[in-house]
């Protein structure tokens, strides 16, 4: 065993391990853990871990024994690192299979091959005895002694590395809010939403940088020359236009235009029937490209194929429920839900939508706004597996398979698809904020913690702004940086004061301080906004969130502190 590797003891702390007669019979290398059974777990820095005599390499997803490596497939290392996160406890197989299988409805017999493979790999080690023990009619303990490297590993920045600073490039562009001249006051949200769309569609053009969407609606173009529209948003060109609709047809005029030279670059009229509102945005898309670069048009237009036809109803849903985000709270929250079931109803086939509920319905259950958590989630399951089979490169679901994976506290799906997702659309926001956040969670990087404060420099008035202050705490005190978190809940605070889950989280930071009375004030502002919450509902929460909390504070100090000041 490498010298280096110390045993992990610290985590789990007091408290009689109801599971400890499990481990006699474990691997005879070391001695087994004896954590406590309901012990709520602490993060390893997978990446410096052995189990019994192998090392871990998550990031390759294979393990070492003596030099040579077994690789492993992604979701059996998944299964892996759960129960290394949780070693010494037995794990049922419910919840191994709701942390792994979010997507599948395979996940039982899925997990029944997993455990075979890993104990299979295990056996190379001809000198112990089973690393996994069954338990009966519960789920399985991993008996393994798991130990973690002195040093760190430097090699776990090269995500964030990648993401953090801006990309440079002489391509930028910012989409100018779009003037609705339709007679009809209510159609204005078609151009809102074209505005949207564009700077979406557009911030997925490779090498093109796009400002985001709510930083140009605080940038009021009046008597403000171009020149210096396009300076204060930091970009060289501005798409702007207007859009009229009559009945079943709109009319939608676009131009181009040069911030550096206050030149026209390209500009177009298009007439068309309602149906074909996608196949506009589309052609617009691909002109601003072409007009930019024709490298930049030959490599997108592969990536504008396959979208779905366009349905009023369903678009208008769509923008009303995004709009409500900048007012997040249980109320919102179901409101939120309602209309994306209806822009649904209007089009079963609409993979986004799918994706949309998914993510809501696991951040309602987060967020402790459902009274059934269980039924909550199988649902953003089914919805989750149904925008992946239809939709299964689209930028928004993947971005929305990571964040169902985050809410759900499997830290290593969710950076595998938001690394995907931000690969296909690098301009957006909220999946980069979200990445630093479990990129933090899974290794203890603090460039995650940049990764959020690029994402808030970027886009200081998008809907989800205050929910990155709330990450930024959560990657916080990962870190074991709680005056910092504090600082961050505090920010997000101010941001929402409405939003009961960051008051819970900055309470119980607080008390973790010893800053008590500043602690209650913010349980009393707590129970202004969601008087039903109590110390069970964040305990759950922190046990299922398996990658929140390092070596200090631990899950369960956190724990001991909120019931300390009487959550």
């Amino acid at each position: 065993m490498d010298s280096n590797l110390i045993k992990v003891n610290t985590c789990r702390q007091g408290g009689h391990h109801a599971g400890s007669h499990l481990m006699m019979h474990g691997p005879r290398r070391s001695e087994a853990l004896s954590p406590p059974h309901d012990a709520p777990p602490c993060s390893l820095d997978l990446s410096n871990c052995a189990v019994g005599a192998f090392r871990l390499h998550p990031a390759r997803n294979a393990v070492t024994l003596d030099g040579t490596e077994f690789g492993i497939e992604p979701l059996v290392m998944d299964v892996l690192c759960y129960l290394v996160q949780r070693a010494g406890e037995v794990v049922t197989r419910e919840e191994i299979i709701d942390h792994v299988w979010l997507d599948r409805p395979c996940g039982d017999e899925s997990l029944t091959r997993a455990i075979a493979m890993l104990r299979r790999t295990f056996r190379k080690d001809e000198s112990a005895t089973d690393y996994i023990r069954t338990v009966w009619k519960r789920g399985y303990a991993l008996e393994a002694p798991v130990r973690v490297r002195r040093a760190a590993s430097p090699a776990t920045a090269s995500i964030a590395d990648a993401l953090v600073h801006p990309f440079v490039t002489d391509y930028s562009v910012a989409v100018l809010p779009f003037a609705s001249m339709s007679a009809t006051p209510t159609d204005a949200f078609l151009a809102d939403g074209i505005t949207r769309d564009l700077t979406m569609l557009l911030s997925r053009v490779p090498r093109l940088r796009v400002a985001a969407f709510s930083s140009v609606q605080t940038v009021g173009e009046g008597d403000v020359r171009l020149p210096d529209l396009t300076e204060r948003l930091q970009v060289r060109y501005a798409v702007t236009g207007s859009i009229a609709r009559n009945g079943d047809n709109f009319q939608l005029r676009a131009a181009l235009m040069d911030g550096a030279d206050d030149a026209q670059l390209w500009a177009q009229r298009f007439d068309a029937p309602l149906a074909q509102f996608y196949a506009v945005q589309d052609r617009i898309v691909l002109d601003v490209s072409s007009s930019l670069s024709s490298a930049l048009q030959l490599a997108h237009a592969v990536a504008l194929k396959g979208r779905r036809p366009f349905q009023l109803n369903a678009y208008q849903l769509v923008q009303r429920a995004e709009m409500l985000r900048l007012n997040y709270n249980r109320e919102t929250a179901g409101e939120i839900v309602d209309l994306l079931e209806r822009a649904l109803d209007c089009d079963r086939a609409d993979g986004a939508v799918h994706a949309a509920l998914a993510v809501q319905h696991t951040q309602n259950v987060t967020s402790r706004f459902v009274d059934n958590p269980a039924e909550t989630f199988s649902l953003a399951k089914s919805y989750l597996g149904e925008a992946l089979a239809l939709s299964p490169d689209d930028p928004e679901v993947l971005a929305a398979a990571g964040i169902t994976a985050s809410m759900m506290g499997n830290a290593r799906r969710a950076v595998r698809f938001l690394t995907r997702a931000v690969e296909r659309d690098p301009n957006n926001p909220h999946t980069l904020a979200v990445l630093g956040w479990q990129h933090c969670w899974l290794t203890g990087d603090a460039d995650g913690v940049a990764m959020i404060r690029t994402a808030e420099e970027r886009a200081p008035h998008h809907p989800r702004f205050a929910l990155w202050a709330h990450y930024r705490g959560h990657a916080e005190l990962r870190l074991g940086r709680v005056e910092e978190a504090i600082t961050a809940y505090e920010e997000g605070q101010r941001r929402n004061p409405h939003y009961s889950l960051n008051l819970v989280t900055l309470a119980a930071a607080l008390a973790n301080a010893g800053r008590e009375q500043e602690a209650r004030r913010a349980i009393a502002d707590l129970r202004q906004v969601a008087p039903e919450y109590r110390a069970a509902d964040y305990e759950a929460l922190v046990r299922r969130m398996v990658y929140w909390f390092g070596e200090s504070p631990t899950g369960e100090e956190m724990i001991a502190a909120v019931r300390g000041i009487g959550l």
